[in-house]
């Protein structure tokens, strides 16, 4: 599924069953397949507030997928009764738009629901792994959004850069990342957050995200639809080169995540040595702009493709774009084995990669 090399990448030895929360997002998914791709023997234990897809697998020892609130007690511990889990991707969450509009909502979900899941992982692993035993892997999804105080134009070194929300989206991760760190600090658990630069380009609806508009100018017109471009309002607007936005090939994001829970906890503090005791990656990414993005529309999709697309600013996404950096420094995370599409090729390759999705389908 994908052209990434994972010839290096091995689970712990004592991963043997993995859940995978969010399950029935694009990342979710993307990420299971990958999974079942690459470990036969893993049994894997998927979950989402919709029942998540089962890819074609039948056998529950190999694929249980469960339809599950993770904010009721009983639901969340109904997951792991009679398993033993050695891994946890949690993905689930209310998008940053999504978040920002429903108050309550975004906090009951990207916070509430992670907290408990944390307790439910720690007690399992109190009753199912020895002190003898290493702890259970646990992979948190988190987003560069934590960061404030900057720009599109901003340059992010993770070293020196503060960490100061300014969403309600970038603070609930920022605070599920501190209770994932003190949990890996207290030796409850092995655990690491990924802060995910955007995605691309998804396919599906739209999301709630504030960046959902750089994957619709892609998969709407080349699907002949309308798309709606929030930034500017014509092709000539100057917006369309000043929103520098930080972007990954979703195959890279999904192979990343992967090397997030195989990459070994005694080497994260020899690799980074700062900022939540070296257990938090920002992954990496490359830079694109939107006129950018509607090049690569017109260099796939003809110029056709392009007049779909319609220009009308809305300043509640503006607003949460004005925070967001439109560059991070990638060095110390490629040292550690994680991997980055090429700056000037790696946009075009998402584009690629939705159309052969597209021809598959």
């Amino acid at each position: 599924m994908s052209d990434h090399d994972y010839s290096a990448i091995k689970l712990p030895e004592h991963v043997k069953t993995v859940l995978v929360t969010g399950a029935g997002g694009f990342v979710g998914q993307q990420l299971v397949k990958l999974l079942l791709s690459l470990y036969p023997s893993v049994r894997l234990i998927t979950t989402d507030i919709v029942q998540p897809p089962n890819h074609g697998i039948t056998d529950e020892k190999r694929l249980k997928s469960v339809k599950a609130d993770l904010g009721d007690k009983t639901q969340l511990e109904g997951l792991f009764e009679g398993e033993k889990i050695g891994g946890v991707f949690a993905l689930h969450g209310i998008m940053s738009g999504g978040s920002e509009a429903n108050f309550p909502l975004g906090y009951s979900v990207n916070l509430d629901s992670h907290i408990s899941l944390l307790k439910a992982v720690h007690a399992h692993a109190n009753s199912q792994f020895p002190s003898t035993e290493p702890r259970p892997v646990y992979v948190f999804a988190s987003s560069l959004a934590v960061y404030g105080g900057v720009t599109p134009q901003s340059v992010v070194d993770p070293k020196t850069t503060p960490v100061i929300p300014e969403s309600s989206y970038g603070v609930q991760k920022h605070v599920v990342e501190m209770i994932v760190y003190d949990y890996g600090r207290k030796g409850y658990l092995d655990t690491r957050t990924v802060r995910l630069p955007t995605v691309v380009v998804r396919p599906g609806a739209p999301s709630s995200a504030a960046s959902s508009y750089i994957s619709g100018m892609i998969r709407e017109p080349l699907n002949n639809q309308p798309s709606l471009c929030p930034i500017a309002t014509s092709f000539d607007d100057p917006a369309l080169d000043e929103y520098l936005t930080w972007v990954s090939r979703s195959k890279t994001v999904i192979r990343n995540i992967l090397w997030a829970l195989c990459f070994p906890e005694d080497k994260f503090k020899l690799a980074l040595g700062y900022g939540l005791g070296g257990r938090v990656i920002n992954l990496p990414g490359f830079q694109v702009t939107p006129r950018q993005i509607i090049q690569a529309l017109i260099e796939h999709g003809g110029p056709e493709a392009a007049k779909l697309i319609e220009y009308k600013k809305d300043q509640a996404v503006i607003n949460i774009c004005n925070t967001w950096a439109g560059a991070f420094d990638n060095s110390v995370y490629l040292k550690m084995g994680f991997v980055v599409d090429d700056a000037k090729t790696g946009f075009g390759d998402a584009v690629k990669d939705f159309k052969e999705e597209m021809a598959s389908q």
